[in-house]
């Protein structure tokens, strides 16, 4: 098809011209790349601020919990020094002892009390020592302490779980330390109750202090089951199993510092959030602090506001220009879009006019080449792909007839049962690629018989039952012949299992029900169908009509019903063409 002569304008020489009119397109385009910079600058700040928040955090629950250690520590030394100053001095003085006299213990439970510990035990290696206490220890705590001096009288620092005993509702660990001198076995234990008091009050006081500052935020500990320990603002959790929170659910997985941006809670009170985690090492924690996004990233929404309003103003000069050009260049690309969809939905004739701009006009005219490329390329693939389905059914077809003729009493058996297959499979609403899978596997049903000695299936007698069985091989034998040939994969459940019932008992599989592939079953019908009304060394065909009852009769048992179903419904209607021996049916007198 030929181009057109007449004089065209250029697309380079149009979009020169309109760069000209919209020259403000750069400087837009310019505010907003400055406009991404900063917003990434901001968010990057905040993410930051957040993620020193909680390590800040983080880090004083670890020292108040090592420092208390420590501190529990300096007691135990003082305990061991006390013990060998009074062997070096031949005094028969037990320091546990003097410590229950006197009020040393106590003393040391007040100057630590400001960092958190409640609770201060002295025990010697039998369990018996004193305890310094504003409150006596419940049950509960009692069995903690014990569990925490069985571990430090063999040498070990221990750390509990937090518990919330009734005497001290704020929470705590229990801590154990050993007494005992470098090189030599524990001769007692020192054991404390830190309180979680002061680690939320901290949690709380950083929080407010966020909040003077116009960055308030929730923080909250977390153990690596994902339940809730304590929190700046309890009320802000209604239940203690926080494992459905993003963060959470990751920390329990992985106890790494995270940072990352996720949805909590649910239905219409949900919202999005910034939080960041940070690990408690001593103890196994997360420390996260969270910040609803809208607050986090107020600045960047004002800023964004800002600059969208001065940006839309130069994108309505921008659009108005662009609007102009757009008609005047989109019609001709609409039509060739519209054509091109058309060719790719498998319309080859398509044309398009050849005009417009010179680069249009050039478009137009390969398009409409290539359109005639394609046309017959197309034509010349669907040909040969015609010729090539024919000469593999047809390699098939004769394939099953070279079967077929070793046995005097079978031939044209495998083309027959092919056909009823066909007419069963369509009656039973299978797609066409499926019909065509019936027809393979049920041309090829029989083709392990290749590997089946002749003097067997030449036997003009019924089979003893060593050769039933030997004759019961050959859909396994068919199913590993086919098997060579990647395309054929579908068409061998057909092969393999036409001989299976549906109640069970059948080969090779014993296979029941629905557990029999759906291809063989329509494959044993047609095969029984076929051997039913042709004649055979052990029987002889048998009329039409009671061959479609005594089938009707076998659904359920060795038959699905499904298919005897569509075997009668296209016997009845008159669809399924009868290809065996016409043999009246014998009314009795």
């Amino acid at each position: 098809m030929a181009v057109s002569r007449l004089p065209r304008l250029r697309i380079v020489t149009a979009l020169l011209g309109a760069l000209l009119v919209v020259s403000i397109v750069p400087l837009v385009a310019l505010h907003f790349s400055l406009i991404g910079i900063n917003r990434d600058a901001l968010e990057t700040s905040e993410k930051k601020y957040l993620k020193g928040s909680s390590v800040t955090l983080a880090d004083f629950i670890d020292g108040s919990i090592n420092g208390a250690v420590a501190d529990l520590t300096r007691i135990a030394d003082g305990i061991v020094l006390g013990k060998m100053v009074a062997t070096s001095a031949n005094a028969n003085i037990d320091p546990f002892y003097s410590l229950s006299k006197t009020t040393i213990l106590e003393g040391y439970r007040q100057t630590l009390n400001d960092s958190g510990v409640r609770l201060l035990r002295a025990v010697d290696p039998y369990g018996v020592g004193s305890t310094a206490a504003p409150v006596a220890p419940d049950a509960q705590m009692e069995q903690k302490l014990s569990q925490a001096f069985n571990v430090a009288i063999r040498g070990q620092v221990w750390r509990s779980d937090p518990f919330f005993p009734r005497a001290y509702s704020e929470g705590g660990i229990i801590l154990g330390v050993p007494v005992a001198s470098p090189g030599s076995e524990p001769i007692g234990a020192v054991l404390g109750f830190l309180s979680l008091g002061p680690m939320r009050a901290k949690l709380v006081r950083d929080g407010q202090e966020a909040a003077g500052q116009g960055g308030g935020f929730l923080s909250y500990v977390v153990d690596r089951q994902g339940q809730l320990l304590f929190a700046s603002d309890p009320s802000a959790f209604p239940s203690k199993d926080l494992s459905k929170i993003d963060l959470v659910r990751e920390f329990m997985a992985q106890p790494v510092r995270l940072t990352k941006s996720y949805r909590r809670g649910d239905g219409p009170g949900a919202r999005r959030v910034l939080g960041t985690l940070a690990t408690v090492p001593s103890k196994d924690w997360g420390v996260v602090v969270e910040k609803e996004e809208a607050s986090a990233f107020a600045s960047v929404a004002q800023m964004t506001r800002a600059s969208s309003i001065l940006a839309l103003l130069a994108l309505v000069l921008v659009g108005s220009v662009a609007l102009v050009a757009a008609r005047l260049l989109s019609r001709p690309v609409l039509d060739l879009v519209g054509k091109v969809r058309s060719v790719a939905e498998g319309h080859f004739k398509q044309r398009v006019p050849v005009r417009g701009v010179y680069e249009l006009a050039q478009l137009s005219e390969t398009f409409n080449a290539m359109s005639d490329s394609i046309e017959k390329s197309v034509d010349r693939l669907k040909l040969a792909a015609k010729e090539n389905q024919e000469l593999f059914i047809n390699s098939v077809r004769t394939l099953a007839a070279a079967i077929d003729a070793k046995d005097p009493y079978t031939r044209g058996h495998s083309e027959r049962v092919a056909r009823y297959a066909v007419v069963l499979a369509r009656h039973m609403s299978l797609s066409p690629e499926e019909v065509r899978t019936v027809r393979l596997s049920a041309l090829l049903h029989d083709v392990g018989k290749i590997g089946i000695d002749d003097r067997i299936l030449r036997k003009p007698t019924a089979l003893t039952s060593e050769e039933f069985e030997v004759m019961k091989t050959h859909p396994v034998k068919g199913a590993v012949i086919m098997g060579q040939i990647p395309q054929l994969r579908d068409v061998i459940p057909g092969i393999k299992h036409h001989h299976e019932k549906w109640s069970g008992g059948g080969y090779p599989d014993g296979l029941k029900g629905a557990d029999i592939p759906r291809i063989a079953r329509i494959v044993a019908v047609a095969d029984t169908f076929d051997a039913m009304t042709t004649t055979r060394p052990y029987q002889k065909a048998m009329p039409l009509p009671f061959v479609i009852e005594r089938i009707k009769s076998m659904a359920g048992k060795s038959f699905d019903a499904e298919v005897t179903a569509a075997l009668d419904k296209a016997y009845t209607t008159g669809e399924l063409e009868f290809l065996g021996e016409e043999v009246p049916l014998k009314v009795p007198a």
